[in-house]
């Protein structure tokens, strides 16, 4: 069930019994005066009762037309049991309700039938009153849902036009410069970088990839930090075979190996080692030795919550993270 607005409620209530009553402002002379309160204050109430029952019965999406009759049938109850219970209870003490002349005594089954019809055409129209400017609601809503969801896409067609256009001109530039360049270790840093760049110009089209191939990406990757930091980057990689084929979003497992390095000290006094393993059958597993950096490089901070969405969104699977003394943790799961 959607909010309670009260407000609403009373907004709608007023309005209707205003409407209702205004006919008989043409009929009052100077003595009709408290009548026309009473009439008033009277609509206003049930209108409200009314009101509220449509908050039970207006969002029920099952047997929708049951429950239009049966509001409707609770509706016209309510007529006859508000009409009594104000003739029993109010009568003789309110003023507001003293000059009714709906009050005067009755007798007869036609009168309640009366009461039962003028519950039910009152309530209807209640009822069309709220369905139709939910309604209205609604569809203000979803246009603005559209209108968010195209300006996202807008800018997120231009996030990866940005982001395609600096990688192929790397990517063309790197090729061009392995056929100049003539020492092999400077050729085979050049190949590995290009590794990388091939890699990120794919991903985008991918949702998941296998673990084989991110692997291949992650050597190429760990290459370029080995070059970087030498012996004070040390990494271990133990996956058998049999995994191979399972799979994850791209770029996850480089990411957790980025941040490893990103919010670490890495030195030849204070080695950073990480660690990839397989947990069970299905966990890929990365960890590092906890030695976090005073001041770290500058960050979104998002990586972790991006890799938890991007899980959540995929799978319906979530990332799980340990953070202890000595070591972080993050452990992902593998999909078939």
């Amino acid at each position: 069930m959607k909010n309670f607005p009260i407000k609403k409620g009373l907004l709608i209530s007023l309005v209707v019994s205003c409407l209702t009553t205004s006919p008989r402002v043409i009929r009052l002379s100077a003595t009709d005066f408290s009548y026309l309160l009473s009439h008033l204050f009277y609509l206003f109430v049930l209108s409200f009762v009314y009101w509220s029952l449509t908050q039970v019965f207006l969002h029920q999406k099952k047997n929708i037309v049951l429950k239009i009759i049966l509001y409707l049938f609770i509706s016209g109850l309510i007529s006859i049991l508000y009409h009594f219970s104000v003739k029993f209870f109010f009568n003789d003490y309110a003023f507001f309700f003293s000059d009714l002349p709906i009050i005067e005594e009755l007798k007869g089954n036609h009168i309640r039938l009366l009461l039962f019809v003028r519950g039910v055409l009152f309530s209807a129209i209640i009822y069309f009153i709220v369905y139709y400017l939910n309604l209205l609601e609604d569809k203000q809503k979803a246009l603005l849902e559209i209108e968010q969801l195209k300006q996202e896409k807008l800018e997120a067609q231009l996030d990866t036009l940005k982001q395609q256009i600096s990688p192929h001109f790397l990517f063309n530039s790197l090729s061009t410069l392995k056929t100049i360049v003539a020492e092999e270790t400077s050729k085979e840093y050049i190949i590995q970088l290009s590794n990388v760049y091939r890699y990120l110009l794919s991903y985008n089209e991918l949702h998941l990839t296998t673990l084989e191939e991110e692997l291949e990406f992650v050597n190429s990757y760990l290459y370029i930090q080995k070059e970087r930091f030498e012996d004070a980057l040390i990494i271990s990689i133990i996956i058998e075979d049999t995994f191979l084929e399972k799979q994850i979003p791209p770029l996850v497992l480089q990411l957790l190996i980025e941040n490893s390095i990103k919010h670490n000290i890495v030195s030849l006094d204070d080695p950073l080692l990480i660690k990839v393993f397989i947990e069970g059958e299905n966990t890929l597993v990365v960890s590092n030795n906890l030695q976090p950096k005073m001041t770290t490089e500058t960050t979104t901070k998002k990586g972790l919550e991006n890799i938890r969405n991007r899980y959540l969104i995929l799978s319906g699977k979530n990332i799980e993270v340990i953070k202890s003394k000595d070591n972080f943790i993050v452990k992902v799961p593998l999909l078939d």
